[in-house]
């Protein structure tokens, strides 16, 4: 294969892994099936703001799109470095112990999503370190990443000052509505959470969490501010190549008219996309998250520093990288000790965290090679929580812990091994690219493409849903909108980076590579980047700015040298080519299926069989479709409660289905008091009395603040149940 045809194949490789990652981040997460995501789903649709949510399918299928372009960044990378081929090895190592967590999980089906989910966020990362080794395919890392950011602030805006006003005031006009049609009470911890958060005005742009919106913000604002210092501070403006300006001169410009005052452009540049940095850091304060704020104000002293003291740190690198992963062990144990010593961390918020982890601790002890499966943290971890904890959770808001928790020790050691190493390539010795590389710009016209492609594609997969009025018209102005933003800034930035000196390109890459530390840095408290959008975008920033810096010299290789490396390395060729062969065979052999609805592990169909058959009354095909579910999603409390419930219905003994539950989970005193306070759940009246008692010893361990706990009227009518029930007791 010749020079032009790789390269050609590389870019198109790149930007295919950029349109994916751009696609997730402004679609909205795939969420579950409880009182929450069906509450979001229905305010969503009714203030025709967005419409169905993007689901497994959509995930599987974007995967294999990247797997494609990991197949075809291999074939065009030619020589692969040994390096490369070992992470590339452990990489599949941690996919291999996820899919045999797959087996002995609760829910199969969203343990399969979260191996394609994985799969597509660390393979992107690796194929974009082998894809940009040259500064100008960095240059369309920063121009998108730009792009991100124009269009996420001006959602960021758009949400908080005319979306979340319309969705209280739609949700405070339908409430009662929603109520009736989701047959759940007013009054329920569940919806009094909703109504608290939705009242917040917490901004979460394109997704449904606002911790998660605000830690893919750090890197973008790092990035971006990086960006406008350059502009303002570049004393001697780059031109094209064709008309370079002679050494120690600025950039030539138009006399203007009397009094006129002539900008240059990168002055210009720089300081519209400081506007643009300081609304994005205002979006950032709109999310609530505090912890995002503290990790982007940390990230952005520590950019100012560094920058301030480059030099220094260019010639001490070693023991700067040594500094900083020695204060970072010393941190996590100091943690550790406090937490162990106190039995839990100094604020609620991290308490809350505290009661994840050792909650997850459990989990690991009982499931430490293969865990309990991807997407299958909140199966377990009402069975392994301590009854003082009063969330429940999906994942234990620690990257580190989630992976340990369900895929195993083993595939944990090897995801912190990726991470370290991406972070240790990043941060090694970086030249500032020179007049000697490729600086022709990006062509304007294919930067309007990309975008074309990128919304069409957002547009495709968000579609209106439930046909509601004036929902694709309306779906279609703000795709315009939003997409004008992000071909903006994508213009805005490929200028500023042709005009800025080279010098700054250092300090940008350094910027990118610390925004992406900040989110691991937030991902400790917070998130969860095994999986998800975030996921993604984290290992493509780490992965770019990894690449091994160009010399100062032409960055593409020539015709002769490519071909020797890749007859130096056929196996490149081979694994690109299985890579884009797998694709294939999962298309065929699993995503298929899932868009049909007939994968076996799938519950989907059953679940609409379930729904259909309660709004007829047909309760035994309820029951029918129940137990279907239930075979797919072993340990899901909703699906058992919603069987129980047909069973007592029916005049069934739902005996064996409450004690099941009641297994599962251990700690929430409000799950067995509807099954306690009515003989209809065919537990004995002792069982019950044990119930009734262990309701309030669980709610008694609860903090008193908790919004969790018992009211003293459903305390007092406890305890006139338990007395009834003694009554009932036969005497001996």
């Amino acid at each position: 294969m010749n020079e032009s045809r790789r390269n050609t194949i590389a870019w198109l490789a790149l930007t295919g892994l950029l349109v994916i990652m751009c696609v997730r981040m402004t679609i909205p997460e795939p969420i579950g099936d409880g009182v929450w995501s069906s509450t979001v789903a229905f305010l969503r649709v009714g203030a025709s703001s967005v419409g169905n949510l993007t689901g497994p399918a959509e995930v599987m299928g974007l995967a294999l799109l990247t797997l494609l372009a990991c197949g075809a960044a291999m074939l065009a990378a030619g020589r692969i470095s040994a390096g490369k081929w070992l992470q590339l090895g452990i990489i599949a190592a941690v996919l291999l112990a996820a899919i045999a967590g797959i087996f002995s999980a609760a829910n199969r089906f969203a343990a399969l999503v979260g191996v394609f989910d994985l799969g597509m966020a660390m393979l992107a990362g690796w194929s974009t370190q082998i894809l940009c080794p040259t500064w100008r395919r960095r240059r369309l890392v920063i121009a998108v990443l730009m792009g991100l950011l124009f269009a996420v602030t001006l959602k960021g805006i758009y949400q908080r000052y005319v979306e979340i006003p319309q969705t209280i005031a739609y949700f405070q006009k339908h409430q009662q509505q929603w109520l009736e049609k989701s047959g759940v009470h007013g009054n329920t911890t569940e919806v009094k959470l909703f109504i608290s958060r939705l009242k917040s005005g917490e901004v979460s742009g394109f997704g449904i969490l606002s911790d998660g919106f605000a830690e893919t913000l750090i890197p973008l604002l790092l990035v971006a501010l990086a960006l406008a210092a350059a502009g303002l501070l570049t004393k001697e403006p780059q031109t094209d190549s064709t008309h370079k300006p002679k050494a120690g001169k600025a950039a030539a410009m138009k006399p203007g008219r009397p009094g006129e005052v002539n900008l240059p452009d990168h002055l210009v540049l720089g300081g519209v996309l400081l506007l643009v940095s300081l609304a994005g850091v205002a979006v950032l304060i709109f999310t609530g998250s505090k912890g995002g704020a503290a990790s982007f104000a940390m990230c952005a002293i520590f950019l100012t520093w560094a920058w301030w003291k480059r030099k220094w740190l260019s010639e001490h690198r070693s023991m700067a990288i040594g500094a900083a992963l020695v204060a970072g062990g010393i941190g996590t144990l100091a943690l550790l000790a406090y937490g162990f010593s106190h039995h839990g961390l100094p604020t609620k918020d991290l308490l809350y965290r505290w009661d994840y982890w050792t909650g997850a601790e459990g989990m690991i002890q009982s499931h430490p090679v293969t865990g309990v499966g991807l997407n299958n943290f909140g199966y377990y971890y009402t069975q392994y929580k301590p009854p003082s904890a009063p969330e429940d959770v999906k994942d234990p808001h620690n990257m580190f812990i989630r992976i340990a928790a369900e895929a195993g020790v083993p595939a944990a050691l090897g995801f912190v091994i990726l991470v370290l190493w991406g972070f240790l390539n990043a941060v090694r010795a970086q030249k500032p690219f020179s007049e000697q590389e490729d600086q022709r710009p990006l062509p304007a016209a294919a930067l309007i493409i990309f975008a074309l492609v990128w919304w069409a594609g957002r547009l495709a997969l968000n579609h209106p849903g439930f046909g509601a009025r004036g929902v694709a018209t309306y779906q279609l102005a703000l795709t315009v909108l939003y997409g004008g933003a992000a071909v903006g800034g994508m213009l805005l930035t490929n200028r500023l980076l042709r005009v800025i000196n080279p010098r700054y390109s250092t300090i940008i890459t350094h910027a990118a590579v610390l925004g992406a530390a900040g989110m691991v840095l937030y991902d400790q408290i917070n998130m969860a980047l095994a999986t998800g959008p975030a996921a993604m975008f984290f290992w493509i920033i780490l992965g770019a700015f990894a690449a091994r810096n160009p010399d100062n010299h032409h960055a593409e290789q020539s015709s002769s040298t490519a071909s020797a490396n890749t007859a130096r390395s056929p196996g490149g060729i081979l694994a690109g080519g299985t890579l884009c062969a797998s694709a294939i065979v999962l298309a065929v052999v699993i995503w298929i299926p899932t868009m049909r609805g007939t994968l076996p592990w799938d519950p989907s169909r059953y679940r609409d069989a379930f729904k259909q058959a309660v709004r007829t009354h047909d309760w035994p095909a309820a029951l029918k479709a129940a137990d279907a579910v239930l075979a797919r999603d072993t340990r899901s409390q909703g699906w058992l409660q919603r069987k129980i419930g047909v069973e007592m219905q029916l005049g069934q003994n739902a005996r064996a289905d409450v004690l099941k539950l009641l297994s599962i989970n251990r700690t929430d005193a409000r799950v067995r008091l509807p099954y306690a306070q009515t003989p209809r759940s065919g537990l004995t009246v002792a069982e019950r009395i044990a119930q009734l008692k262990l309701a309030l010893k669980l709610n008694g361990a609860l903090a008193k603040s908790e919004i969790q706990r018992l009211s003293p009227q459903e305390v007092a009518k406890i305890h006139a149940e338990i007395r009834k029930l003694h009554a009932e007791l036969p005497v001996h």
